[in-house]
């Protein structure tokens, strides 16, 4: 067995934990600051994957003279929310953004540029250009140069170890966390902990997560009284499941008309658009909207993608086939040299060949209710990155995940040590027993058929029939292990959310109510009922959590 401890826990080592750890050592640069990370520093969470032709971060710098501003920002924030972003949340956002990214320049941080000037282009959801990006090594990059400034500050690391429940003392408040490191046992007492463990990606068959991201924090924190918000919400694309890799194909190659067939060779976009709404419109639209919303006519060809793989019509890999060999290769080196070099590193030159197109899991815009400095409601516990809720409404602007991190990973950082200091030298109390931590995981059979199951109720198109499905699902299961535990915990509380949401919004649509209503322009809370089970609470709940 581990067991130490620390004044200020953060859990999770990517570009939200590695700010928060940052911003809480320097804060209180005498506090003992530790970085749980489930595997090699630097090489785990989402923000390191090298996924697209690009991955941006956003701020209001205006080097592109298209006059942007904070203001106009904020209000691209809430009107790609769909009315469900906490307002505050984007205001801040708005009005730290630069600040926090000159803090990554300052660190060594160097940004794409020409003539000097950084380049900044629009993304989806965005009306003027604000992302700033390294090629498609953005995460990467910021990754390295917060993990030297961590280094350089004396941030202590504890590597390959996954942090499973929150340990909490007598009066509620969170003194620490527990999980494994391989199959010993880890206590790790803590004054102040940060959760920024990502989202859940890896509970569906076709995601561009890493292995651990199974939404072990929502678990914990709903476990520990927090509340969760927007769960309902999030962002599944078009990637290439065929060669095998993690990687989306992104407004580039929309931009290139790709042909579009099943595995039987037909061409089936047509079928699925509405009269009046042509192919070629759905796929130009595609071009600035990557995730599945039904805030664009692009929704029609994920859906259509959808429902020819749920027909059978897929391949075996679970795609159909995206052909761009039309275009040649001098086009795509130019146009998609990243795609390009990337997918025929991998064994496929699209140039000469076919490649398969599924639909992944990509990022998750609701999670962990949280205040202005990443507070949770529970006493001690703090949160930042995918795994909160409330930054970002139905959708969110593309670009506007990065600088969430780093944002509220530096409010989180904060606050954290902040608290850590008022209860620094208060006993930890005997160490408590979480017997389940070390039980057998389940059959790899039950893990493949609850991801399928998930993939096909919880995706792009979900109907009542199909979440109530995943919800009997669930109540007939009895896991041994934690890691199993929280993943059907959290598919019980994605399920619900979108059951009791009955209209499509954003990232979430109700094929049995399709249309958006005014009624549902209120955020859905769940929390831990007296039950135990989950329970869904009111708009109310998102005032209470900041004290309003």
């Amino acid at each position: 067995m581990i067991d130490f401890a620390c004044d200020v826990l953060v859990i999770g080592g990517g570009a939200a934990g590695s700010r928060a750890a940052l911003e809480a050592k320097r804060c209180s640069p005498q506090l003992k600051v530790v970085l749980a990370v489930a595997g090699k520093y630097g090489k785990t969470g989402s923000t390191q994957l090298i996924a697209s032709e690009s991955l941006g971060i956003n701020a209001p710098f205006n080097y592109a003279a298209d006059g942007d501003n904070p203001d106009t920002y904020f209000q691209d924030m809430l009107a790609t929310g769909g009315g469900l972003s906490d307002p505050c949340l984007c205001r801040i956002i708005a009005d730290e953004s630069c600040a926090r990214i000159q803090d990554l320049i300052s660190l060594g941080l160097v940004f794409d540029s020409k003539e000097g000037i950084p380049i900044q282009t629009k993304l989806s959801g965005c009306t003027k250009s604000r992302s700033l990006t390294c090629g498609g090594s953005t995460g990467v990059e910021m990754l390295r140069a917060l993990a030297k400034g961590n280094s350089e500050a004396g941030v202590e690391v504890l590597e390959h170890v996954r942090i499973l429940d929150l340990w909490q003392g007598e009066d509620g408040r969170v003194i620490g966390a527990v999980g494994l490191k391989g199959q010993e046992e880890v206590y790790i007492h803590a004054g102040a902990t940060v959760l920024a463990t990502g989202g859940a990606g890896r509970l569906f068959r076709h995601n561009v997560n890493p292995p651990t991201l199974e939404g072990d924090g929502w678990a914990m924190a709903y476990r520990a009284g927090a509340r969760m918000v927007n769960m309902e919400f999030f962002q599944i694309g078009p990637a290439v499941v065929r060669p095998k890799m993690q990687f989306i194909i992104h407004s580039h190659m929309w931009k290139l008309r790709p042909k579009l067939t099943n595995a039987r060779g037909e061409e089936f976009l047509a079928k699925y658009c509405p009269q009046g709404i042509t192919p070629e419109e759905v796929i130009d639209a595609k071009t600035m909207s990557y995730p599945f919303s039904v805030r664009t006519i692009a929704r029609y060809l994920d859906i259509a993608i959808f429902k020819e793989l749920a027909c059978g019509r897929g391949t075996e890999s679970g795609g159909v086939f995206l052909d761009v060999t039309h275009v040649g290769e001098a086009e795509l080196r130019r146009r998609a040299p990243i795609t390009y070099e990337t997918l025929k590193k991998a064994g496929a030159d699209l140039a000469k060949q076919k490649i398969e197109l599924g639909l992944v899991v990509q990022n998750f815009n609701g999670g962990v209710l949280i205040d202005e400095d990443g507070g949770t409601g529970v006493e001690g516990l703090y949160a930042a990155g995918e795994v909160t809720g409330g930054v970002h409404g139905s959708d969110r602007p593309g670009g506007n995940n990065l600088t969430d991190t780093q944002v509220f990973g530096c409010r989180a950082g904060r606050a954290a040590s902040g608290f850590a200091e008022t209860v620094r030298g208060k006993a930890a109390g005997a160490i408590p027993r979480f017997p389940a931590l070390t039980a057998a995981g389940p059959d790899p059979e039950s893990v493949r058929c609850r991801a399928a199951l998930y993939s096909r109720q919880l995706t792009i198109v979900r109907r009542a029939e199909g979440l109530k499905e995943v919800l009997a699902f669930i109540s007939r299961q009895a896991p041994a292990s934690y890691a199993e535990q929280n993943a059907l915990l959290v598919g019980k509380i994605i399920a619900l959310a979108a059951l009791t949401r009955e209209e499509s919004r954003g990232t979430h649509y109700r094929e049995d109510f399709p249309n958006t209503v005014s009624q549902y322009m209120r955020r859905i809370v769940i929390r831990r009922g007296s039950n135990g089970e989950p329970e869904v609470t009111d708009n109310s709940e998102v005032k209470a959590i900041r004290g309003d």
